[in-house]
This record gives C-alpha cells, sequence and structure tokens, in this order.
C-alpha cells in the first residue's frame, strides 16, 4: 500500500493534464536523434567510450540532485507562503481546457502549481535511481549499446529540464503576472 501512495503525485499528475502527450515530442525527437547520430557517426580512435559514460553519468547524478533540492525548495515556499497571490492560486481554479478534474472537482491554481513541482522531483528521483543503475549496467553491457543508454539519458534530460522551465516559468508568474 505505501508503495501506491509513494507515486501519488505521478499518478495525479496523469490523471489531471489534457494532451500530455505533447510534452514528450521534443525530449523524445531529440533522444531519437542523438541515437541516430550516435550509430551513424564513428567515434574517434582512442576514445574510451566507457569512460566518457561514466563521466556522463557522474554528472547527471550532481545535476539531478541539484535539481531536486532546487524544486524541494520551490514546494517549501509554496506551502509556507501566506500572502495575497498564493491566497489567490489556491481561490482560482485551473482552466478545464488544460487540466482535467480529480475527484469530480477542477484543480486550483495552487494545485498545479504543486502538481507540476511534484511530479518532477518524482521523475528526477526516478531518473537518479536510473543513473545509479547506469553504473553498474556499464559494467555488463557492451559498448554499442551504451550509446542507447546515452539516448535515453538526453531524453530524460530534456523531458526533465523542459519540465522545470515550466515549473520555473508558473512559480515565475505566481508572483509578477503577465501582462500581455
Amino acid at each position: 500500500m505505501k508503495t501506491l501512495f509513494i507515486f501519488l503525485p505521478i499518478r495525479d499528475y496523469i490523471k489531471t493534464r489534457r494532451k500530455l502527450w505533447r510534452q514528450y515530442l521534443i525530449p523524445l525527437a531529440t533522444g531519437i536523434i542523438v541515437l541516430i547520430g550516435a550509430f551513424a557517426i564513428d567515434v574517434r580512435d582512442g576514445v574510451d567510450i566507457e569512460a566518457i559514460f561514466s563521466d556522463f553519468v557522474g554528472i547527471q547524478i550532481s545535476g539531478i540532485a541539484t535539481l531536486v533540492s532546487f524544486l524541494l525548495a520551490i514546494i517549501t515556499i509554496l506551502v509556507s507562503s501566506d500572502n495575497e497571490n498564493i491566497r489567490k492560486l489556491k481561490s482560482e481554479k485551473s482552466n478545464e481546457i488544460h487540466y482535467k478534474k480529480l475527484g469530480g472537482e477542477q484543480l486550483s491554481l495552487f494545485q498545479v502549481l504543486l502538481s507540476n513541482i511534484s511530479y518532477y522531483v518524482m521523475v528526477e528521483i526516478i531518473y537518479m535511481m536510473i543513473l545509479i543503475a547506469y553504473v553498474f549496467l556499464a559494467l555488463i553491457v557492451p559498448a554499442s549499446a551504451i550509446k542507447w543508454l546515452i539516448s535515453i539519458s538526453v531524453f530524460f534530460l530534456m523531458y526533465i529540464l523542459l519540465g522545470m522551465m515550466e515549473c520555473v516559468t508558473q512559480m515565475y508568474l505566481t508572483f509578477w503576472k503577465d501582462k500581455r
């Protein structure tokens, strides 16, 4: 039961978003382009792809840990703030064109923002676990399989970075209204 409860932010995010497939297009296209490029372009002789991949994974683990910390700080700011903008977010309902109801009720803008941030924290944590598995997987897979792992990493990185941009923009608009 607790295992399912842990993934509640992911379930609620997926259940409440319309046209969710759109946010996968750019990361998927980028990952496919990297994969095609990895197999089409020969790597220089003498390049240790395993060492490069190991460094790439290490950098990603550090970066993702930093992003998780950043999003957790935003969650802390959101749930501990009590100003006019936050009260307005809690009372204003989200657009039914972009967001589905959850439990028969339309989400407030505050719930949408908190849901986005919580979802991306979960995605980043899951990806960090995948990266840790990569460290051990790289020891047993052939060098050609590492190209697949790199393209999967590029997909996740693009997905997470675009999601972070969305979260930061939403947080920005919480305190600075777009006049357009």
